[in-house]
C-alpha cells in the first residue's frame, strides 16, 4: 500500500526519457483531523457526528466517584490543596473531581488512591 503522501507514478516523469501520462483522476482522501479549533482530541464518532454520550449514566458515575473520593479526603483529614500536592492537581481540580465536574482519568485515579492508601475498587464500590 502506498502511503497517501507518496507520489502518483506518473506524476514525476519530468526530465526523464519516459513519455508522462495523464493523472489516473485516483486522488488520495485527506485525512481528518483529529484535533479541534479548541484543541480537545476526538475520536472517529465525534468527528462525524454520530457518537451520543450517555450524559445521565456519566454524570452519575462522575458524581459517585466524586463523593467517593471526598469522603476518603475527609477520613484522612487532608484539604484540597494537600490532596492536589500530592498528586500533582491543583485544589480546585480536586474540587471539580469531587463535584462531578470533571470526570476523573484513570491514571489520576489511581495516584488518588495511592496518595489517599486506598484500593482503586474502594471508589467504585456501591455504583450498581
Amino acid at each position: 500500500m502506498v502511503p497517501y503522501h507518496a507520489p502518483t507514478p506518473n506524476a514525476v516523469c519530468a526530465g526523464s526519457s519516459l513519455r508522462c501520462l495523464p493523472p489516473l483522476g485516483f486522488t488520495h482522501p485527506t485525512p481528518k483531523p483529529t484535533v479541534v479549533a479548541d484543541g480537545r482530541q476526538i475520536d472517529l464518532e465525534e468527528a462525524t457526528g454520530t457518537f451520543k454520550p450517555n450524559g445521565v449514566n456519566e454524570l452519575r458515575f462522575n458524581r459517585h466517584i466524586g463523593r467517593r473520593l471526598r469522603q476518603k479526603r475527609t477520613e484522612r483529614g487532608l484539604s484540597l490543596p494537600q490532596l492536589g500536592k500530592r498528586v500533582a492537581r491543583s485544589g480546585q481540580q480536586i474540587q471539580k473531581y469531587e463535584t462531578g465536574h470533571d470526570a476523573v482519568k484513570a491514571a489520576v485515579l489511581y495516584q488518588l488512591a495511592d496518595a489517599l492508601n486506598t484500593p482503586l475498587l474502594w471508589f467504585f464500590e456501591g455504583l450498581v
